[in-house]
């Protein structure tokens, strides 16, 4: 790629913003909102203790993700470019680092695609009658059956090692769902921020009409009982607290780039408190939406099969394809139902999709400052996405074999864990750096923008021991999850989780050397001279 002809002031004057605050506001939250919502958080709640989870995770919403939300907004908003090219504008030699969460991103892009290439299966199948799923259900004579997922959707294989053939099938949803993406997203957040004012809210809508319906179901009320039961012995126990910080990370999506991405597109003066406060408060309420329309029919079949509800599978794909399409499948009006559901999944997955695609073409044309070349040919925008979905659609591809559901564990372990969280190390340590935050203050205030007191503690101490807590149970877990793999796939592993460092080591070592050759050439000019 060449170099831009115009300057910094140029790019940052002419770069697409945000139509307004709102279509900001159901961008983040639709991103905010993804599958996790679904299908792990209200698995937490019920596994931590009920109601008394609620209590470190709404603790934690406060002092960690709503903290780090302001923080990452106001970087992009204060200097109207993204994560990467800020740190790279700052420290030359630490620009690898900057490029951590998109390189996070490009991990879970890929296999967050295939879920929702899960999704838009299911929502096909959602319009055949009788439901095909419902056919095993009958013949195995109980309330959820794992065949119809596992056998006709993932063709899956006995093992990671195994694998024997294409499904088709999820190739051509994995397709349309990037192409979906594409045309979403192809003017830039212009239009995807207007667009995501109706997948934004479509989801939630959708829910709460499930939630009405679960609501009349017998049984649903012991459902939503098990989901808020308080058991204060677990407040004492620190895995709890560990699960909540994870999910508030996760869930609010602190530390991926996107926000500081999203905060560029914005104006300077435009209101940062009262949107740091709302939308990770709105997340964490539409988290708790969908783990009442999860536990509302999860009581409805526990009653009805008089199986308890902790031996129901309440977590991760196994809820979201295999239970809960089971439940929808026996009730009156089933397609209907099933198609409601499988909506919603599209929605969620669409909004963070597009986010990931948006982070990883913003992030390559802020280093361009918006003239991307590539072997002499100037790109317009849509050439920039469009080619991001065509790589993704071509590194996707492997998952749609019938080994895709072993890599998309492996992905998710290797590629999220360690990395994710040394990245965010990297974040509060630099930007809660006393001199770099009064920067950050001076910043803000030159846009008429106060910092409330709590959320500078929050970054300039807090969330140091915080993040520093997380990265240490975060190696122990990865290492727990590496003991189920052989050696080959241990050491791929833990290559993608150093990747990014490696990166961000080798960009340092290379600004250096440039540091020093310049520095010998000018001291060669000077002894000419004399």
């Amino acid at each position: 790629m060449q170099p831009s002809n115009k300057s910094l002031e140029e790019y940052q004057e002419e770069r697409m913003k945000f139509t307004n605050s709102w279509t900001f506001m159901m961008t983040a939250l639709g991103f905010a909102a993804g599958f996790g919502s679904v299908w792990r958080f209200p698995y937490l709640v019920f596994k931590n203790g009920g109601g008394t989870f609620l209590i470190p995770y709404f603790l934690l919403v406060f002092t960690l993700a709503i903290p780090l939300f302001f923080l990452e907004v106001g970087l992009g908003q204060t200097k109207g470019m993204g994560f990467a090219h800020l740190i790279a504008s700052e420290k030359p030699k630490l620009a690898g680092f900057g490029f951590i969460g998109i390189i996070i991103a490009s991990y879970v892009s890929t296999y967050y695609n295939l879920i929702m290439a899960y999704s838009f299966r299911f929502l096909w199948d959602s319009f055949k009658y009788p439901l095909p799923w419902l056919e095993s259900i009958i013949n195995e004579e109980q309330p959820f059956s794992k065949n119809y997922f596992y056998g006709d959707i993932l063709h899956i294989s006995d093992s990671i090692t195994n694998i024997n053939e294409i499904v088709w099938s999820l190739l051509i949803a994995y397709m349309v769902s990037l192409t979906i993406v594409y045309f979403i997203i192809k003017e830039g957040v212009g239009t995807s921020g207007k667009i995501a004012i109706v997948t934004a809210t479509s989801p939630y809508i959708l829910l709460v009409i499930l939630l009405i319906r679960g609501l009349m179901l017998e049984g649903s009320s012991e459902g939503i009982y098990y989901l808020f039961k308080p058991d204060f012995v677990k407040l004492f126990n620190p895995s709890v607290w560990v699960d909540a910080a994870n999910q508030v990370i996760f869930q609010m999506n602190v530390g991926l780039a996107i926000l500081c991405l999203y905060g560029s597109y914005r104006k300077k003066d435009d209101n940062l408190p009262n949107f740091s406060y709302a939308i990770p408060i709105i997340t964490a309420l539409c988290g708790m939406l969908a783990g009442l329309v999860v536990f509302s029919y999860i009581g409805h079949v526990s009653f009805k099969f008089n199986i308890p509800i902790d031996e129901l599978p309440l977590s991760g794909p196994d809820l979201a394809f295999v239970l809960y399409p089971a439940i929808l499948a026996q009730m009156p009006m089933p397609n209907l139902w099933c198609i409601l559901f499988f909506c919603v999944l599209v929605l969620l997955g669409v909004d963070t999709q597009f986010g990931f695609v948006d982070l990883i073409a913003g992030t390559i044309e802020d280093a361009c400052l918006g003239e991307v070349f590539l072997f002499g040919y100037k790109l317009t925008v849509q050439q920039v996405r469009l080619g991001i979905c065509i790589v993704l659609g071509i590194l996707g591809s492997i998952y749609c074999t019938d080994i895709g559901f072993y890599l998309l564990e492996f992905v998710d372990l290797y590629g999220t864990t360690i990395s994710f969280m040394g990245g965010l190390l990297f974040e509060v340590f630099y930007f809660g750096n006393p001199q770099r935050f009064n920067q950050f203050k001076k910043d803000l205030e030159q846009c008429n923008i106060q910092i409330p007191k709590f959320i500078e503690f929050s970054i300039t101490k807090l969330c140091h021991y915080t993040v520093v807590i997380l990265l240490i149970i975060s190696v122990i877990q990865q290492i727990k999850g590496s003991l189920s793999y052989n050696g080959f796939f241990i050491v791929v592993g833990w290559f993608i989780s150093f990747l990014p460092f490696l990166w961000a080591l080798l960009t340092y070592l290379q600004k250096r050397n440039e540091k020093e050759e310049k520095t010998e050439d000018v001291e060669l000019n000077l002894l000419e001279k004399n």
